[in-house]
């Protein structure tokens, strides 16, 4: 939380607003960014070089529907792992990033050690990676596989203005 206020520290109002409208649409040029927060195009140029630069935007990129690119089986898969020794917990994390299945990886502290977003096409597609790829790391306790029936919200857009009063 500490992070969060000293970056919200470096970010104006006009900041925030400039990467909220970017959030919601990244295609947006600068002069349409430009004509909405009422400035010139070099002020808006130089306020997202700077939010590149300070790491505060990381990046550009096209939102797919996974469904209809032909990947509309999405699990998330609790593992165990048997041994939490640093360099059994790097193994995993070098090895997971590996898996192009695997959208999301974290580690956790809780009931189980990490939490994997997995996206394949159907069930038989899930089996293999679980069998032939998850299952043949080293150190693996215990797979757990909860199938999503239905997503309910979904949203990379940080809430950084108050959309009721902008």
């Amino acid at each position: 939380m500490e992070r969060w206020r000293v970056a919200e520290k470096n970010m104006d109002d006009i900041d925030k607003k400039l990467v909220s409208l970017l959030q919601k649409n990244g295609k947006l040029t600068m002069k349409e960014l430009s004509a909405e927060l009422g400035l010139s195009i070099t002020p808006i140029y130089e306020r997202l070089r700077r939010l590149e630069r300070n790491g505060v935007i990381t990046g550009y990129h096209a939102s797919v529907n996974p469904k209809k690119a032909g990947f509309g089986f999405e699990v998330f898969s609790s593992v165990t792992l048997e041994s939490h020794k640093s360099e059994y917990l790097r193994e995993f994390e070098i090895e997971i990033e590996k898996f192009s299945e695997v959208m999301e990886c974290y580690h956790l502290a809780g009931t189980f050690d990490f939490l994997v977003k997995v996206l394949v096409h159907d069930m038989d597609e899930y089996a293999e990676f679980v069998n032939l790829k998850l299952a043949r790391l080293n150190n693996i306790r215990l797979v757990q596989s909860m199938m999503v029936l239905k997503k309910i919200k979904q949203t990379a857009v940080l809430p950084l203005i108050d959309e009721v009063s902008a």
